[in-house]
């Protein structure tokens, strides 16, 4: 934890550091539980919990320099340190302070003369680029998610509704101790059309698409992939459409690799998307970051500024969706390297 705090200093000129949402305490720290914050003072790094949680934190961090501080509201607790240490300002990241914190805080550091700043994604470019222990959590994470896949794609047939497969998804996710990093989204005939379409009772039909998208939690760490199946006979539109769509997604794999525009994934899969004749029916990006959150940065949008970097874990999926008709999307997590890409999600593409 001291490291990467140490490397938030370098990069932004403050006193002190507060950070109070689960997934940038998590990334600091490894503590998978939530209820207490962290402030970073100077060459300090403090935890302020209330006794509900005391043990815990106590016994999480007992091999850490760490001081421990007792009490509620939190926010009392932070202007008493700040004040002790002499401290004029704080830095938070407003993606992750909730409102209502962020106002009783603000209110309190005020009126003892000391200023809080609010910053989105402090702790973003650190995150960017995975170490070997996240990679190797990510690859696990994967390799369920694959399995899960599909387990549940040869159980796939007529009759049986989304929400059927939809919470087979996650009794299996269950049974390899682990939980979805998403509510699964099953889609079914004119259904596969909507992105993001919540699974419902609609049953699959004889030579139905079934778009399936899951991904689970392994250790803090997300997969993400979907794959779009056919039952029975594939009509000739439903074959070209899928074919679009691997051809666009199969581009961007030969060619990714460190060192290339982030914008690079996105304007490869739409150039062929729109070359075919659908440039309005590709909505969304290219993919995005998976990590310790099923979507972080960067987004890989055709404006999206920076390049890829070795070690970092990005989503490929692009997609054209018919409304009324029937959506395809093709989606895997893969490792960025010095070369090229490693594909972490391996389940079966039809």
């Amino acid at each position: 934890m001291k490291d990467k705090i140490k490397k938030m200093y370098d990069k932004y000129k403050t006193e002190a550091f507060i950070f109070t949402g689960r997934i940038e305490i998590f990334y600091l720290s490894g503590a998978d539980f939530d209820g207490f914050w962290i402030l970073a003072v100077k060459d300090k790094i403090y935890a302020i919990c209330s006794k509900m949680i005391e043990n815990q934190v106590k016994e999480f961090f007992a091999k850490q320099n760490l001081h421990i501080y007792i009490g509620v509201p939190f926010s009392d607790k932070v202007v008493e340190i700040l004040k002790e240490n002499e401290v004029t300002g704080v830095l938070a990241d407003s993606k992750y302070m909730n409102a209502a914190d962020y106002i009783t805080l603000n209110a309190k550091l005020s009126a003892a003369k000391i200023k809080i700043e609010a910053k989105t994604g402090l702790l973003d470019k650190l995150r960017f680029v995975k170490s070997a222990d996240e990679i190797e959590n990510i690859k696990e994470s994967c390799k369920i998610a694959s399995e899960v896949c599909e387990a549940v794609k040869s159980e796939l047939r007529p009759g049986i509704a989304e929400l059927d497969v939809h919470y087979r998804i996650i009794e299996l996710f269950a049974k390899y101790k682990v939980k979805e990093s998403f509510a699964p989204i099953v889609a079914a005939g004119k259904n596969s059309a909507n992105p993001h379409h919540a699974s419902s009772n609609y049953k699959i039909a004889e030579n139905d698409i079934v778009m399936i998208d899951l991904g689970c939690v392994y250790k803090g760490y997300c997969s993400d992939l979907t794959r779009t199946y056919f039952l029975g006979k594939i009509n000739s539109e439903f074959r070209e459409i899928w074919g679009i769509v691997k051809e666009a997604q199969n581009a961007v794999l030969k060619e990714i690799k460190a060192g290339l525009p982030l914008s690079f994934a996105d304007k490869t899969a739409r150039a062929i998307i729109d070359a075919a004749g659908y440039k309005d029916n590709f909505i969304h990006t290219a993919g995005h970051g998976v990590g310790i959150e099923i979507h972080e940065m960067p987004s890989l949008s055709s404006n999206a500024e920076g390049i890829f970097l070795r070690n970092s874990t990005v989503t490929i999926e692009p997609g054209i969706y018919l409304n009324g008709e029937f959506g395809v999307r093709i989606e895997d997590t893969i490792l960025i390297t010095k070369d090229g890409c490693e594909i972490l999600t391996t389940a079966i593409y039809k």
